[in-house]
């Protein structure tokens, strides 16, 4: 592994990478590189990625609910099979609890494939609860998801 890992805001030239760590992560069910573009910029979207010396091993997308900004969204978090077990994917989900919880969110939601213990695991040891399925469990690939809640404590 190169030098100490490091979590920073992404930037757009960062946008080819997390497209091809979200196909590798999320063999390809996850978002496209055309919705990543989309979605890049003034979505309020915080893109996190985490880097060392030898270049970007993991990232996270995290967001404000629409309807309700009290309520904030783990969109993707994924870490490259080669760096797995070093924590890189804890310390993306701290970062963006720490950017949910600035922006006033006190729950976070993410969905998890329900064969994904590694995450479901991850997310239940940071604290999140299985709140069931979500909503029909289908997000166009046919696949159910888990919904889990992180409830953060109010100020």
């Amino acid at each position: 592994m190169g030098a100490s890992l490091s979590v920073r805001a992404a930037e757009g030239d960062d946008l080819p990478r997390i497209a091809e760590l979200e196909d590798i992560v999320f063999e390809g069910t996850g978002f496209t590189f055309s919705t990543l573009m989309q979605l890049f910029g003034p979505s309020g979207v915080a893109w996190l990625v985490a880097e060392d010396s030898e270049g970007i091993w993991g990232y996270s997308l995290s967001m404000r609910d629409t309807d309700d900004p009290q309520v904030g969204w783990l969109l993707a978090l994924g870490v490259h099979p080669e760096r797995r077990g070093l924590r890189i994917g804890l310390r993306l989900l701290d970062e963006s609890i720490a950017w949910l919880q600035s922006k006033g969110a006190n729950a976070i939601k993410v969905t998890v494939k329900p064969e994904n213990w590694t995450a479901y695991d991850m997310y239940i040891r940071a604290g999140f609860q299985d709140t069931g399925q979500w909503k029909d469990g289908d997000l166009g690939d046919g696949q159910g998801r888990k919904m889990l809640t992180l409830l953060l404590p109010t100020p």
